[in-house]
């Protein structure tokens, strides 16, 4: 039985958090070290999925927040993302509860290694993008199908989603970098509710352990938001790289 009330897995899920939140703004990827730290600490794997997305939803509705403040939310965009991504999630948080650990396991593992490349290519694949000129409208069957598809995989990994919705945002929808940047979040802070909601009714939700990456998340993620030195984000793209294969393969390996 894991003590969430001892200090030093207290601090340690603290300290995750406020990574995981400062890297999610400054390079993406933080939430990729969430879910093996928690798995790493003794949780199954489901549960620790399931409990990733409170801090994930604090997060998302602190950025949503700031961006409406600031007048930033395109309304008529999110009204066409949101939608199917909430159908996605629904159906993605579903499945990944009838999954067994070792299957998660597995698929997590997998999905790590490819994110760690991505997190290299990712630049160069936005600025190609946006400088060939993709900012066409895509159909409406197109955007259903993506962001069903983009909704699916955040509620059923949804660790390196940010580089999931980008894709399928900038890449296939044309939508412009700067928007799908702040989409992103608002789409997430949509059907995040959902995801955390199926968690919880099928009890692989951890509230002490989540509650404490939370708050870690939130004041990582506050202090990226105001990080004002930005030269060492391809450093920091390489670090997170390294961490995340290097984690992955500890994970594929964890409990064999």
């Amino acid at each position: 039985m894991i003590n969430w009330f001892d200090p030093g897995i207290i601090a340690e899920l603290v300290a995750v958090g406020m990574i995981a939140g400062y890297l999610n703004v400054l390079a993406g990827g933080g939430s990729l070290l969430v879910v093996p730290v928690l798995i790493f600490l003794g949780l199954p794997e489901l549960d620790a999925n399931g409990t990733s997305r409170v801090a994930i939803l604090v997060q998302a509705l602190t950025a949503v927040l700031t961006y409406r403040a600031e007048r930033r939310v395109d309304t008529a965009l999110a009204q066409r993302l949101v939608p199917p991504s909430l159908l996605g999630a629904g159906a993605g948080a579903l499945a990944a509860t009838v999954l067994s650990n070792a299957a998660f396991r597995s698929i997590l593992a997998w999905v790590m290694i490819a994110c760690a490349g991505f997190v290299v290519a990712e630049p160069l694949l936005l600025r190609r993008a946006v400088r060939d000129g993709k900012g066409k409208t895509a159909s409406t069957a197109q955007t259903w199908l993506t962001m069903s598809l983009v909704g699916f995989y955040g509620g059923m990994i949804q660790a390196g989603m940010g580089y999931v919705q980008l894709a399928g945002m900038v890449l296939v929808l044309g939508i412009p970098l700067i928007e799908a940047n702040i989409m992103k979040m608002v789409v997430v802070a949509c059907y995040a509710p959902l995801a955390v909601a199926i968690f919880a009714w099928k009890g692989v939700v951890h509230w002490p352990a989540g509650i404490l990456l939370a708050l870690g998340q939130g004041f990582g993620g506050f202090l990226g938001a105001h990080a004002t030195l930005k030269r060492g984000e391809r450093f920091v793209r390489a670090v997170l790289a390294v961490v995340v294969a290097l984690t992955a393969l500890k994970l594929y390996w964890h409990g064999y």
